[in-house]
């Protein structure tokens, strides 16, 4: 979700040159990269009985653009949901583990009964696709990690204490998270990115962090879906300023302590990041495990194309790790 009502009059995304971020480090916020791409895919009369896999494909794309332009994708999967988002459901989470690790046994992308199941239900699909390509940063070699918390809040860590030059997400909370870059589209091959900077949002507002923080919780977020009912980002801009922030503005709105407690405590999720480090954290491209990849690739692809694509991200690998290697003799 967000923020209710921030478009792009409101968040600055503006093109730039992807020089900005290439050559260098960046964390994919996966379940907003992976959701905003499956959640659109509807199966079709050729797509029955077959697994939904067009996870597959995407991930082996961004593997290959990022890395053919000297870029390094650090994957950031959910951990243990923020309970004010959304209810933990360890029980969804479970079944998706154990369909996926019947998946890496049987390897029939024609099973009947699994892809029935997986297409009846988004959220599995979705968990599902997640342990997968998990499983695949592991043996193509790409940096994988489970944040202690939402993806986006630990990419947002990473970003902020300069381990990654920027979080691949069009969620505004990566912003809010305190994340100083954050990339919606990448245009690699043609040298542009849709980026929006923390200090760019800043001054566009003329709010700082903490008040942009506030103002969301009046706008509306995935912490408090509610908001402030009448008051969008330009007014709850004005307001903040104006009474110095959130709980100033609900005092003046006539909120009473018990009511402004639901408020505060949801505000209080966007200063998490705060009790975070990142900052010894190093990663690298390791070689692909050629065997596992192959494997892994035959089960969802003709075994031609399977061979190609794995021949391909090993010279990916090889020619990324020389360059790596020649930039740190120089460092």
């Amino acid at each position: 979700m967000g923020v209710k009502n921030w478009g792009d009059d409101i968040i600055p995304w503006q093109w730039k040159s992807s020089s900005e971020i290439a050559p260098g480090t960046i964390a994919i916020d996966v379940p907003n990269y992976l959701s905003r791409r499956i959640s659109v895919i509807r199966q079709n009369p050729g797509q029955e009985g077959r697994l939904p896999l067009t996870h597959v494909g995407l991930f082996v794309s961004l593997v290959k653009v990022t890395l053919s332009n000297h870029v390094l994708p650090v994957f950031v999967f959910d951990g243990p949901p923020e309970t004010m988002k959304r209810k933990p459901n360890p029980g969804l989470v479970q079944k998706a583990s154990e369909l996926y690790k019947q998946f890496q046994i049987d390897r029939d992308p024609y099973d009947e009964d699994l892809a029935t199941v997986l297409w009846k239900s988004p959220a599995l699909r979705a968990y599902f696709a997640a342990e997968h390509m998990r499983d695949l940063g592991r043996i193509v070699g790409v940096p994988v990690l489970t944040s202690p918390s939402e993806a986006e809040m630990f990419a947002a860590v990473l970003c902020r204490d300069g381990v990654v030059k920027t979080v691949v997400s069009n969620d505004s909370d990566a912003l809010l998270f305190g994340s100083p870059h954050v990339t919606k589209q990448m245009q690699l091959s043609n040298n542009k990115i849709l980026r929006a900077t923390l200090s760019d949002f800043e001054n566009h507002l003329q709010l700082d962090l903490e008040h942009l923080r506030d103002l969301a919780i009046v706008c509306g977020c995935d912490f408090h879906k509610e908001g402030v009912k009448g008051i969008g980002p330009r007014r709850g801009s004005v307001l903040l300023q104006k009474h110095g922030g959130l709980e100033g503005l609900l005092k003046a709105r006539g909120f009473l302590p018990g009511e402004r407690d639901e408020y505060i405590e949801a505000r209080e999720v966007f200063d998490e990041p705060s009790y975070m480090s990142a900052d010894k954290m190093e990663f690298k491209l390791k070689p692909p495990l050629i065997p596992k990849v192959l494997r892994s690739l035959e089960t969802v692809m003709p075994a031609e194309r399977a061979e190609i694509t794995t021949q391909k991200l090993t010279n990916l690998w090889r020619s990324f790790g020389n360059r790596q290697s020649t930039l740190e003799q120089w460092l």
